[in-house]
């Protein structure tokens, strides 16, 4: 799940504290490190696979080979959006190609390669296999040759409509957002079709998640909080969907909404950290002090020790005791 950006006040102090970090990362250089394993559809390490890591934002580009546990690292990245394409004699090449970076920690990446060979042997009369197939190459990260047999699959299972949520997955990976959205739509109309009431079903709350993500990244909040709600509805379990909600609202300057969302974020997952700290901005900007505070010292006690923001929040407090 994402999560939006908004700016208050006290952001500007963050700017100050870390502007080192931002400039070193305009370069697309920085502190941080990317790893990952390659692995074949088994999940067996793949050693001597070549790892190429471009910038789609900077003029950076590394090579790297993976080890005999299939292992690989680069050193030295900064916020940026590359693209990684992973190659062996004898596998198709498996490409990332839109993967977001950040300065500090980046999520460790497990890709898979398939033997080219696996492809002659298929036969595509057969919805299992075919299945199967489109499945090891989203898996790999061919998300093209995915989507071409998740199509191939409809066509012999045209009846098996929830299919299309596969599509609709590939067409996210590939960033054509229109495409996706009228996959995931076409899925929720035949679900409310065959249903009264979509209360507790699972599937249909993860695809009004799923409209509401692809509206975000498009910058349609409005759009992204109704799809968001609706989820929220058929299944109020996911406190990032809650702090979604209350961050589009909070960034619309409808700040007793967005508190009432980052508390059901908090009531949903009493020890996750980040509504505590959204919430002692709310109530920074309401006037409310002692209760900003209150939030601001609940984030810092629930937040690990190399939490970046930890120790700008405790200036903050000390700031806001003193006054």
């Amino acid at each position: 799940m994402r999560y939006i950006k908004h700016s208050i006040v006290f952001y500007l102090l963050v700017c100050l504290l870390f502007s080192s970090v931002f400039l070193s990362a305009q370069e697309g250089r920085g502190q941080a490190r990317l790893k990952g394993v390659v692995l074949d559809k088994n999940g067996k390490p793949i050693e001597g696979a070549t790892v190429e890591l471009e910038s789609l934002t900077h003029k950076l580009s590394m090579t790297t080979t993976t080890d005999k546990n299939g292992s690989f690292s680069f050193l030295g990245l900064g916020k940026t959006v590359v693209k990684i394409t992973v190659s062996k004699e004898g596998y198709d090449p498996t490409i990332i190609p839109h993967l977001e970076l950040s300065s500090i920690k980046n999520p460790d990446q497990e890709i898979r390669l398939i033997e080219k060979t696996s492809m002659e042997n298929l036969d595509e009369s057969n919805p299992q296999a075919v299945y199967q197939k489109a499945e090891d190459l989203y898996e790999a990260g061919d998300y093209e040759k995915a989507l071409t047999m998740f199509n191939k699959f409809i066509e012999l299972q045209p009846d098996l409509y929830q299919a299309r949520i596969n599509l609709g997955n590939c067409y996210v990976k590939l960033r054509e957002y229109d495409k996706a959205i009228q996959e995931f739509e076409f899925v929720l109309n035949k679900l409310n079709e065959e249903n009264t009431d979509l209360k507790g079903n699972v599937v249909a709350a993860s695809l009004y998640a799923s409209l509401g993500e692809l509206y975000m990244d498009q910058d349609n909040l409005e759009k992204a909080k109704e799809y968001f709600e609706k989820s929220i509805n058929i299944d109020p379990s996911d406190h990032a969907l809650a702090y979604n909600v209350a961050e589009i609202l909070f960034n619309s300057g409808k700040t007793d909404e967005a508190i009432n969302y980052y508390q059901l974020a908090i009531k949903i997952n009493p020890t996750w950290q980040k509504p505590y700290l959204k919430l002692g901005y709310c109530y920074l900007n309401k006037g409310e002090t002692e209760t900003a505070v209150s939030y601001f010292k609940k984030f810092v006690e629930l937040s690990p020790a190399d939490d970046p923001q930890v120790n700008l929040v405790k200036e903050i407090i000390k700031q806001l005791e003193k006054k």
